[in-house]
């Protein structure tokens, strides 16, 4: 549905937006693009949609090559991150207007439409003469998708489309969006800043940094096997412990140290001492007993800061100057917070970055 090839956008001044990027969405996928502010999704955006021009780069849309085409005439519906209403018009009014701005000539093939009218889909039917100024955040989300089904356009642009809603609605509003979305038969490439509404909504997930796209993968690809440490803290799911290589004897194999020595965990002999390392632990890597095995590290005296309830156990933080360790706690109810606790890490399970560019490497503990 959706294909981009070598897609570059540099802003006056030599801001980079976005650098060189391919990326290629399937008819009917949702597609989550993952990363902070400044990393260059709304710019995808834009340029896919031809609000902005792009240096270089080329954008299909159902087999057609689109970017030297008006918005209007590319198939694609864009749901910006400020929702816009026409402030004058009721709900019934910004619907209608809609509806006549329709131009489904100009799509290649058209969505299916959902049964039922929007109105229905989005229970607009009590707001129809409400004014944009009456509504809640999530009820002109819902308007604003409303919309966006009358254009029928076969793939939809959605920026940060929960942005500003309460969290008791997030999970509503989500869940319509999927129904909605299903029903539609449409393509969706969604960006967000927040890895829960990727994890949830996202068939994929790229992550986007400093206008790199990073990583694309399903949640699970993503979480046990970051290639970029970025990605394994943007999407939530690791601990990140800086440190180096050092040699802790004579005869005895190299371990890497963080924290004031506080971690140690084994590394091969031929790593370098000095070498600059990140550890990313998810919080399953973590066990309390000591096993008297030599491939396994220690964490050791870290304060317990937190403990939050997480399924049927509980989500532990502990804490060492400015990092932050997650552990699984299944066992019962967990330690006072403040406690001081010590964990061992199976070496094996860790992931391991180069500290200086971030990228994954493959470390084997030694036994």
């Amino acid at each position: 549905m959706l294909s981009v090839h070598g897609l570059t956008k540099t802003y006056p001044g030599g801001v980079v937006g976005l650098r060189p990027t391919d990326l290629t969405v399937a008819r009917g996928e949702r597609l989550v693009l993952l990363g902070p502010s400044g990393s260059g999704k709304s710019t995808l955006l834009r340029l896919i949609q031809g609000l902005e021009s792009a240096d270089g780069g080329e954008v299909w849309v159902d087999g057609r090559r689109v970017d030297g085409l008006p918005p209007h005439r590319r198939g694609v519906a864009l749901l910006p991150q400020r929702v816009a209403l026409y402030p004058h018009l009721t709900v019934a009014g910004n619907l209608a207007a809609g509806r006549e701005r329709e131009r489904p000539e100009d799509s290649k093939s058209p969505v299916a439409h959902a049964p039922g009218s929007p109105e229905e889909l989005f229970r607009l039917t009590p707001l129809l003469s409400r004014y944009p100024h009456q509504l809640s955040g999530g009820e002109r989300q819902r308007v604003a998708l409303a919309k966006l089904l009358r254009l029928n356009r076969p793939l939809w642009l959605l920026d940060e489309p929960f942005s500003g809603l309460d969290p008791m609605f997030r999970a509503e509003f989500r869940h319509d969006l999927l129904l909605f979305a299903a029903s539609a038969g449409a393509t969706i490439l969604l960006v967000t800043h927040d890895p829960i509404d990727a994890l949830a909504i996202g068939q994929r997930i790229g992550v986007l940094a400093d206008g790199i796209l990073r990583q694309v993968g399903t949640a699970d690809e993503l979480r046990s096997a970051p290639g970029h440490r970025f990605v394994a803290f943007c999407v939530g799911s690791h601990s990140l412990l800086d440190g180096a290589v050092q040699v802790a004897g004579d005869g005895d194999p190299p371990v890497f140290v963080a924290e004031g020595g506080s971690v140690r965990v084994p590394v091969p002999r031929s790593a370098s001492c000095g070498t600059e390392l990140t550890l990313g632990l998810r919080p399953d890597d973590l066990v309390q007993r000591a096993p008297g095995d030599p491939s396994y590290g220690t964490i050791t005296g870290w304060p317990l800061v937190s403990a939050e309830p997480d399924g049927s156990g509980w989500l532990l933080t502990v804490a060492r100057g400015r990092t932050r360790v997650r552990v699984e706690w299944r066992s019962g109810p967990p330690p006072p917070v403040g406690t001081l606790t010590d964990w061992t890490i199976p070496a094996a399970r860790g992931t391991w970055f180069d500290r200086a560019t971030g990228e994954r490497i493959q470390v084997t503990s030694s036994k």
